[in-house]
């Protein structure tokens, strides 16, 4: 008998750490999911869903969901009840759908098929909700889509009208009717993926690289900053101060999101990959997660990261993300796979509910369950290093007013190489013997919590 118990108690507690790692400081409201809609990629893959993106109109907060033959929408009101209040077949299926917003429409892109665009209308939601255009004179397929909510242009990203560029549209002055205003090569050619900001596009150029562009004049871009990265350039987003972006690679997998200091780009000072993080959660796999649609709302990056599911960061410092929030949405996998699992999300509401898209599992409706932030405040400027690149010994000195602080030299990947502690000075020569050249990231610390980094090259 007691050994009856003592393998009921073992079992037990083997599934509370399983369930464990499913989830941190974050809930599944609700989800959706139709076994009987078509499936784009049959077999191994099984993918039925893609993008996902959100709205909120008229007191009313919506789900918009790729499937392979539909655009899906939802009443998400009621996070705990979605409602599948439209749905509108393309003509083909398809493996991926993309989705912008512009004031209350949504505007939804297809790859690898000849869908063009459409756009949906939801200003009369929930009453009514109307596909206003559907077409593709301007273009047969796109591989995603940005949206300037500002100017109202829309850069069509790996579209087959322009291979080694952007076909730029307008929906500024009628947002059912898109016009052209300019089909523009670019330096980095092909983009996957672009973020716009101030008429600034912030390109993924696949393995071409991170590519930025001056876009205030459509017709004649100017390149401001490049820099190759390594892997297959994805997706970027900026913090919110616009002083960092970050960017993930599909491919090879396993490559981690990486931080671009962005403080000397106005100065052409160029750009550079400094630090970069990534978290396995799937145990026992190797390395081979795969960062894929980042977002990032106030001082939270939201991150995609497929069989992982949504993984939530705080990067109010921006150099040290922290991992504060995750949701498995594909709790079926034990090992990465590949291909599987949360595609995208969308932050934004303003009710907090996030929504998450699951290629095989469909809509995912998220709640962050409690406080994420951690109080760690940024003082700009408060730390110097000397020289500048350093070869033997490296000076640190602060301008914090603190009777002792602690240093960390961290190498790109966000490993520690060396750490110490200062007391009664606001300076420190620190020894470089055993670290390796390359770019590194200072971070000092004092007993308030008060942060500042610098960046520094070993030669």
């Amino acid at each position: 008998m007691l050994k009856k118990i003592l393998v009921q108690l073992c079992i037990l507690f083997t599934f509370m750490q399983l369930h464990a790692q499913d989830s941190l400081n974050m809930t599944r409201l609700s989800h959706w999911d139709d076994d009987a809609l078509p499936i784009a990629a049959p077999g191994n893959l099984n993918l039925q869903y893609s993008g996902c993106w959100g709205i909120a109109v008229n007191g009313h907060e919506y789900a918009f969901l790729g499937g392979a033959l539909h655009v899906l929408i939802f009443d998400i009101t009621n996070p705990y009840n979605p409602k599948l209040v439209g749905k509108f077949a393309g003509t083909t299926n398809t493996v991926w759908r993309e989705f912008k917003s512009y004031k209350n429409r949504v505007y939804e892109v297809t790859d690898g098929t000849a869908e063009g665009m459409m756009i949906f209308d939801m200003s009369q939601a929930p009453d009514t909700i109307i596909r206003s255009y559907w077409s593709n004179e301007l273009f047969n397929s796109s591989h995603s889509i940005t949206l300037d909510t500002v100017s109202g242009h829309i850069y069509l990203n790996g579209t087959n009208v322009v291979s080694n560029g952007s076909l730029i549209l307008d929906v500024s002055q009628n947002p059912d009717k898109p016009t052209i205003v300019a089909e523009v090569p670019l330096e980095g050619g092909y983009i996957h993926d672009s973020y716009v900001r101030n008429d600034t596009l912030y390109a993924s150029s696949g393995y071409n690289g991170y590519y930025i562009y001056n876009m205030k004049n459509p017709q004649a871009p100017v390149t401001l900053a490049s820099c190759s990265t390594g892997g297959y350039n994805h997706l970027s987003w900026l913090n919110k101060e616009g002083t960092y972006a970050y960017y993930t690679e599909e491919i090879p997998k396993g490559r981690p999101i990486q931080i671009v200091d962005l403080h000397h780009l106005t100065t052409g000072g160029g750009i550079e990959p400094v630090v970069s993080f990534l978290d396995n959660l799937t145990l026992n796999s190797g390395s081979l997660a795969i960062p894929h649609n980042i977002y990032i709302k106030n001082n939270l990056l939201f991150d995609s990261q497929y069989e992982d599911g949504l993984l939530v960061y705080d990067i109010s410092v921006p150099l040290a993300p922290v991992l504060v929030a995750h949701y498995d949405t594909h709790p079926e996998n034990t090992i990465y796979n590949g291909y599987f699992g949360c595609w995208g999300n969308y932050p934004w509401l303003p009710s907090g509910t996030i929504i998450a898209g699951d290629m095989q599992n469909g809509l995912q409706i998220l709640k962050i369950t409690t406080p994420t932030s951690v109080k760690q405040p940024t003082v700009e400027n408060a730390v110097t290093v000397s020289p500048n690149p350093a070869h033997e010994t490296l000076n640190i000195k602060t301008t914090l007013d603190a009777t002792a602080w602690t240093y960390r030299i961290l190498n790109v990947n966000g490993a520690l190489v060396k750490s110490g502690t200062v007391e009664q000075r606001n300076e420190a020569n620190v020894a470089l013997a055993g670290i390796a050249a390359g770019m590194y990231v200072v971070e000092i610390r004092d007993a308030k919590g008060r942060y500042s980094v610098a960046k520094v090259a070993v030669r």
